[in-house]
């Protein structure tokens, strides 16, 4: 990028970080509770909801990602994109109306209902885990790519973006995170698809891929080996089966429990679906694009960054704020909903920390454990940048893949009503994220895209092998068949009490 460039891109950086610092500060004086700050009051209209939706959806990671899989393997990367967008239509029939009608403002306290306490907590821990490579994979994803754009270095750009984040959401929570939405649509909309088009008309691109790639580049079909860092047929279905997972275990789960109602939960999951539809039709041919060129790339995930260096510095700039605001408005998501867990079913399921989480004290306290969990997720990924240079961000989403697919098999059965889901199978289904992670990071398998494909086998497999020696042996050793779950409003158990308390008030 050219040094006369660089302070007018600063200076929309700063702009930007002005605006959603404003909104949080804004939005601060909404905040009376930690129903507030993690739910926003289970007040947001679906139009809202569904651009929000959006946002989570074109993450930080998918100008370095998309970039990347378009530039090394073709229209195929369409995939990173079109894989979530599938999974969130058939969310929207499923998750999002089940997990507004539940009242839960969590997937664990649900767990609770439908099975009993000590599974709450234990997926709490391993969902929090799992969620804390959420922002730590975009934080670093977007800072990869705004480092090159800037001329500075990676590390700079990861604390400038993640600090950004950490302030307003410190302020606002959910309600910041809201409303910020609006303001990222717009931007990653002129980022990843204006740009994109502009680039392309103004230079004859599409005859410049149909020249210079091979037919294969022009297949939106997946294809390849199963597994790897290549874009395989796995690591793209793949995708749409982590996208699920994330519906039922932490972000989507949280973003439907702050709905209106039911019905708006749905409209907003379409809504949103629609919205980010675009995306994958265009994303792919910035990184086809850069290759048609014969630019070669040591890492590619600097392909987009290489489009953006060709566009007019205005234009330039609004694309550098749009990267930095597709990266917070997925950070946002996997903060809130990281709090929201580790709030409700860690720390206050701990008789002695619950005394002294009086009301007057909850929205400190759950303002702390943001800025403590943004700060680390920041410090962690400088670390991944570090270790596994050029595949920290896909790193970091392959184990939030892990943690997810755990607590899948749990959330399916209560779902479904099944009565061998005793609470031991629950427990150990989750478990079974834990032991993939380790397996993952000894045998070097955390570097591939996704490995939710067997992390969701392991824990299914335990899931059902367990669920079947307790329904066997049961009545042998006093634990009998969980009891059927029923609706939160219904129900007699301790979290469902403390949802309808926290609503009542």
């Amino acid at each position: 990028m050219d040094a006369a460039v660089l302070p007018i891109m600063w200076t929309t950086l700063v702009v930007y970080a002005v605006v959603v610092i404003g909104i949080g500060l804004v939005t601060a004086r909404w905040i009376q509770s930690s129903t507030d700050f993690m739910v926003a009051g289970r007040g947001v209209s679906w139009p809202l909801q569904g651009v929000g939706m959006t946002s989570i959806i074109v993450a930080g990671t998918t100008a370095a990602s998309l970039g990347a899989l378009g530039y090394t393997a073709g229209y195929v990367a369409h995939w990173w994109i079109t894989g979530w967008v599938l999974a969130v239509v058939l969310g929207a029939f499923s998750v999002a109306p089940f997990a507004r009608r539940t009242g839960a403002a969590t997937i664990t306290e649900w767990l609770e209902v439908a099975f009993d306490g000590n599974v709450r907590v234990l997926a709490g821990v391993a969902l929090a885990v799992g969620l804390f490579f959420s922002p730590l994979a975009n934080i670093l994803g977007g800072g990869v790519v705004v480092s090159g754009l800037l001329n500075v270095p990676v590390e700079t750009m990861i604390v400038v973006v993640g600090a950004i984040a950490l302030v307003y959401l410190v302020l606002g929570g959910l309600w910041a995170a809201v409303f910020s939405n609006l303001v990222q649509y717009v931007l990653f909309t002129f980022a990843f698809i204006i740009a994109i088009v502009y680039v392309l008309l103004t230079t004859d691109g599409l005859r410049l891929m149909s020249e210079n790639l091979p037919a294969s580049y022009f297949s939106p079909i997946p294809h390849g080996p199963v597994p790897g860092i290549d874009w395989t047929a796995g690591s793209a279905f793949g995708l749409f089966f982590l996208m699920f997972a994330l519906a039922f275990g932490g972000t989507y789960w949280h973003r439907a429990a702050s709905s209106r109602s039911a019905r708006e939960a749905r409209r907003s999951w379409l809504f949103g679906a629609a919205l980010a539809a675009p995306f994958a039709v265009v994303m792919p041919l910035a990184g086809m694009y850069v290759r048609a060129q014969g630019v070669e790339l040591a890492d590619p995930q600097q392909a987009f960054g290489v489009l953006m260096a060709q566009l007019p510095v205005f234009l330039a700039a609004l694309v550098l704020t749009g990267i930095i605001a597709a990266t917070m408005s997925t950070v946002e998501a996997g903060v809130v909903a990281g709090i929201a867990i580790l709030y409700r079913d860690v720390l206050q399921k701990q008789p002695r920390i619950a005394r002294l989480l009086q009301e007057q004290w909850t929205v400190h306290t759950v303002r702390g454990l943001t800025f403590l969990f943004t700060l680390l997720a920041i410090i962690a990924a400088v670390v991944f940048h570090r270790a596994v240079p050029g595949v920290g961000a896909l790193a970091g989403i392959a184990f939030l893949s892990a943690f997810s697919a755990a607590v899948l098999p749990s959330v399916l059965a209560s779902m479904l009503n099944r009565r061998y889901c005793v609470k031991e199978a629950a427990a150990l289904s989750i478990g079974a994220g834990g032991i993939y992670t380790i397996y993952s990071l000894v045998t070097g398998l955390f570097q591939e895209v996704h490995p939710l494909l067997p992390s969701a086998m392991i824990a299914a497999i335990t899931y059902v092998v367990v669920a079947g020696v307790v329904a066997v042996t049961g009545p042998w050793w006093g634990r009998g068949v969980a009891p059927a779950p029923v609706p939160v409003d219904q129900a007699t158990g301790a979290g469902a009490r403390a949802v309808i308390e926290e609503e009542q008030r």
